[in-house]
Formats: structure tokens, C-alpha cells, sequence
């Protein structure tokens, strides 16, 4: 009888450590597309891929229109879209320029993106976002008056997405 509800509460602890600490429900789905045990490439299902590229995309143009939002908001909405060292970067470079900055700048651009390299059990993969049409548009951040626009040429850039299984979103880290 002790024994039964020893096991029982082990049991319910597990299961509860699992669903809180980062349970990615497509984990079982993933395929390897090439590769050794040691290095091989995965990929998740095609609903996935598409929720990482429409999170991106999210958090992509979340940054453009957070450029010309209140320092408060700007700290308060980059939970949702940024994690690990990247919202960490993004808050350091806030607190700087709460002080100073009365410029900013907004990267617009075409995105065609491809999600890539995803990690085993799911929670990590890699976005290549090749990007044409690129622009920077400066702004006074008071006035919100657009000063200059700067031709950037086409570039391509690589982002690491982390599963966030507790807000179910994925996000832009490191």
C-alpha cells in the first residue's frame, strides 16, 4: 500500500516536471532528413515549420514597430517575441538608449525565409531570412518624423528560434 502511493506520487511529480519544463509536443514527429547519429539534420512537421516562420515574422515586424513605441512597452512586449541572450542584448541596448539615442532606426525589408536545423528533440531550429529590398529608415523618436531613408541592399540573415513551451510561441534567441 505504501509502496503504491510512493510510486503513484513519483509518478504525478514526473508528469507535472514534464509538462512544465518544456514538453515540445511534436518531439515525437521529428524526421531526420540526413546525416550520422553524431550529426545529423531534423526537421519537424510542415505545421511547425510554418508556426516558426509566421512567429519570425511576428517578432521581425514587432521590432520594426516597436522602434517608435514607449521605452516601457518596448521592455514590456520583447518577452513575447525575444528570448535568451537575444532579449537580454535587446534590454541592455534599451537601458542605453533610455538615456541618450534621439534617432532611431527601422529596418524594412522583403523576408523569404527557410527554417532549417532543427535540433532533435524540436525546441531549436534556424531561420534564414534572405532579405531584399532592404531599407533603413531613420526617425526622431520625439516626433516620430522620418528623417532619412538608406538603401541597404539585399542581405541574408541567420537567426536561432527556441521553443518556448510555456508561452506555446517560438522566439528569437540564443
Amino acid at each position: 500500500m505504501t509502496w503504491t502511493l510512493i510510486v503513484g506520487l513519483i509518478a504525478i511529480v514526473l508528469v507535472m516536471s514534464v509538462n512544465s519544463s518544456g514538453h515540445i509536443p511534436w518531439r515525437d514527429k521529428m524526421r531526420r532528413l540526413r546525416g550520422s547519429a553524431q550529426k545529423s539534420e531534423w526537421m519537424a512537421p510542415d505545421d511547425v515549420v510554418q508556426q516558426v516562420r509566421a512567429h519570425y515574422l511576428d517578432a521581425i515586424h514587432w521590432l520594426n514597430d516597436s522602434m517608435l513605441m514607449s521605452w516601457a512597452q518596448q521592455w514590456a512586449g520583447a518577452p513575447k517575441h525575444l528570448n535568451g541572450s537575444y532579449l537580454k542584448r535587446y534590454r541592455n541596448l534599451l537601458l542605453t538608449q533610455r538615456e541618450s539615442a534621439p534617432l532611431t532606426g527601422v529596418l524594412r525589408a522583403d523576408h523569404s525565409i527557410e527554417v532549417r536545423e532543427f535540433s532533435e528533440t524540436g525546441g531549436f531550429c534556424l531561420v534564414i531570412d534572405q532579405q531584399t529590398g532592404r531599407r533603413m529608415a531613420t526617425y526622431n523618436r520625439r516626433s516620430h518624423e522620418r528623417l532619412h531613408t538608406q538603401d541597404l541592399g539585399d542581405g541574408v540573415v541567420v537567426h536561432a528560434m527556441l521553443y518556448d513551451a510555456a508561452d506555446g510561441r517560438w522566439k528569437i534567441g540564443g
